[in-house]
C-alpha cells in the first residue's frame, strides 16, 4: 500500500502542536512499518526539514508557499489530487485539519479540535467563515477521521453528523527521551539564560482568551499571600489576546512577579518544565491538553481544569480544579508547593500516567485505522 501524508499546512515553528504531532507520527510510522511505502507532500517552507526518515519514505516538495493560507487551500483542493493520482497513492492522510474534497484516493482527515465552532471569538469573522466552510467540507468528504480525544470525537459527531465508526481516537504523546526527569540542556543553564527565578509556577499556553489567564492571575495573587517568594512564568505562542494579557498584568501590578517569555525553542522546553515547582493548566477548553503530559513526564506536579478532555488524559495523576474559581486554583497550587508528601504523590502518579502516552502507540493505532479504512473502501 502507498500511503500519502498531506503535510502542506506545515510551517516549521509556527503551527504549534500540529507540528509536534506530524513530526512524531512520521518517526513512529518509520519505526514500526517497513512494508508500506510513504509519500509526504510538503511545501517550499518545509523543504529540507524532513530527511533520512526511512528507505520506504519519500518527500515530494510542492512548488508553493503555505504562509499564504488561501493559496495553500487552493493548491490542496485543485492540484494535490493530481499529485495523489500521479504518485499512485492508495490512502491519503491529511494531517492539518483540511483535505482535498475531490480526492482520488481513500481520504483520512486529522481534526485536532473544533475550536472554530467551540471558541468562535478566537477568529476574525472572515477567517471563521472560511474555516467553517473548508473544515466542514473536508470532514464530510473524508472516508475516515482521526482525532485526539473522545471529547473532540463527540464534538465531531454532533457538529458534522459523521458515523462514530468512521472516527478513531489516537491520543497525542510525548518524546520520553526529551521530556524526562533528567536530560540536556542543563536546567541551571536554561534558568540563567531566561532569567528564571528560584521558585516559580509554570503555565504553557497561547494568549488566546479561553486559556483563562485572568483567573490564573487572581489565583496567583492569593498564592503569593502564602508563598510570597514564588513567581509565575508563562510560555507559549503569543496570539490573539496578547495585548489584553499584558494589560491585565499591568493593571494587577504583577509586572515584577509574572514573567512572560512567549514562544520558547522546543529543545529548551523540557528544562523549563523541570525547573518549575508546579505546572498549572486552568484552561476553559482543550482538544487534548498535551502540556500536562509533558509536565508529568518531566516529574512536575500538575494542577489543571476539571474539564473534558483533561479528565480523560490526566486520570488520577493531577489535582483537578474548577477553572472558574480562582480560590480553588490557588488552594491547589498552595497544597502542591507547601505539602511535600502530596507533591511527591502527584509526581509519582504523573510519571506512571505519562508513560502510557507513546508515539509508537499513536503510530500503531493510526496505521491500523488507515489500513482498515482502505480495506473497507476497496471492499
Amino acid at each position: 500500500m502507498i500511503i500519502g501524508i498531506n503535510a502542506l499546512y506545515l510551517l516549521p515553528g509556527k503551527v504549534g502542536g500540529s507540528e509536534t504531532y506530524l513530526r512524531n507520527l512520521v518517526k513512529g510510522l518509520a519505526a514500526i512499518d517497513r512494508e508500506n511505502e510513504y509519500v509526504i507532500f510538503i511545501n517550499r517552507e518545509t523543504q529540507g526539514e524532513n530527511r533520512g526518515t526511512s528507505p520506504n519514505f519519500r518527500i515530494v516538495v510542492c512548488p508553493f508557499r503555505a504562509a499564504n493560507r488561501p493559496l495553500r487551500i487552493l493548491w490542496e483542493q485543485g492540484v494535490l489530487p493530481w499529485y495523489v493520482k500521479r504518485h499512485k497513492i492508495n490512502v491519503l492522510l491529511s494531517a492539518g485539519m483540511t483535505a482535498p474534497v475531490l480526492c482520488p484516493a481513500v481520504s483520512v482527515l486529522m481534526l485536532f479540535d473544533l475550536q472554530h465552532i467551540n471558541q468562535p471569538g478566537n477568529f476574525p469573522w472572515f477567517s471563521l467563515l472560511f474555516l467553517r466552510s473548508i473544515i466542514y467540507a473536508s470532514a464530510r468528504s473524508a472516508d475516515g477521521v482521526l482525532t485526539i480525544s473522545h471529547q473532540v470525537k463527540n464534538d465531531i459527531i454532533r457538529s458534522y453528523h459523521l458515523p462514530p465508526e468512521h472516527i478513531e481516537v489516537t491520543h497525542l504523546a510525548v518524546d520520553h527521551s526529551a521530556f524526562a526527569l533528567h536530560g540536556p540542556p542543563d536546567t541551571v543553564t536554561v534558568k540563567e539564560h531566561y532569567g528564571l527565578p528560584d521558585r516559580f509556577i509554570l503555565y504553557a499556553a497561547s494568549s488566546l482568551p479561553h486559556k483563562n489567564h485572568e483567573r490564573l492571575f487572581q489565583a496567583f495573587r492569593r498564592v503569593r499571600e502564602r508563598v510570597p517568594e514564588i513567581q509565575l512564568v508563562l510560555i507559549g505562542a503569543r496570539d490573539k489576546g496578547e495585548e489584553a494579557l499584558i494589560r491585565t498584568i499591568k493593571e494587577q501590578g504583577l509586572e515584577q512577579t509574572v514573567i512572560l517569555l512567549g514562544w520558547i525553542p522546543l529543545e529548551d522546553v523540557p528544562s523549563i518544565y523541570r525547573a518549575s515547582e508546579v505546572f498549572v493548566f486552568p484552561t476553559l477548553h482543550e482538544g487534548f491538553g498535551l502540556p500536562i503530559i509533558e509536565a508529568m513526564s518531566c516529574g512536575v506536579p500538575v494542577v489543571c481544569s476539571r474539564i473534558e478532555p483533561l479528565l480523560e488524559v490526566a486520570g488520577d495523576a493531577v489535582l483537578f480544579v474548577d477553572p472558574l474559581s480562582p480560590d480553588e486554583i490557588a488552594a491547589a497550587i498552595i497544597k502542591v508547593v507547601t505539602d511535600p508528601p502530596a507533591r511527591e504523590h502527584l509526581i509519582s502518579k504523573g510519571l506512571v500516567r505519562s508513560n502510557e502516552f507513546t508515539w509508537k502507540a499513536t503510530a500503531t493505532k493510526t496505521l491500523a485505522f488507515l489500513t482498515a479504512i482502505a480495506a473497507e473502501r476497496k471492499g
